[in-house]
């Protein structure tokens, strides 16, 4: 029977091997999400297995490493998703997304988003944000 070693020799072998363990990992990832109802697949997961399969002899692929990483972003996340307040705002898996949540920090803090300026300004009908400019005359 051969051994993980055989599996990886060669040029294609450590490339097959690494793509076919990686898509095994987040293929049980994803039906992981799939059967709890809630995401389990991240953009920063792909490239962590990949990293983790390809070259596990490197330091990078320490999983102390991973987990700082990974907690790292999630502390900084869930900071500024404080910050500007948007605990309550649903995320885009479970309320899309439209243009009018594209900017929910700003629409949550009472500002305009900025898309909306622009429309508004592009607006023919003269009832943009500066509808009660005089025509013909500037800002």
């Amino acid at each position: 029977m051969p051994g993980v070693a055989d599996l990886r020799s060669g040029r294609w072998g450590s490339g097959v091997y690494a793509g076919v363990l990686s898509l095994v990992v987040l293929a049980a990832c994803g039906a992981l999400g799939l059967m709890l109802h809630q995401p389990w697949l991240f953009p920063s997961l792909g490239p962590t297995v990949m990293l983790f399969f390809e070259s596990p002899e490197q330091p990078a692929s320490r999983p102390a490493n991973a987990l700082v990483g990974h907690g790292v972003g999630l502390v900084a996340g869930a900071a500024l998703l404080y910050a500007f307040g948007l605990q309550s705002v649903p995320s885009a898996a479970a309320g899309g997304t439209d243009p009018g949540t594209s900017g929910g920090g700003c629409t949550v803090r009472g500002a305009d988003h900025a898309g909306a300026h622009v429309a508004a300004d592009a607006a023919p009908s003269g009832r943009g944000h500066h509808a009660d400019r005089q025509p013909g005359h500037p800002a």
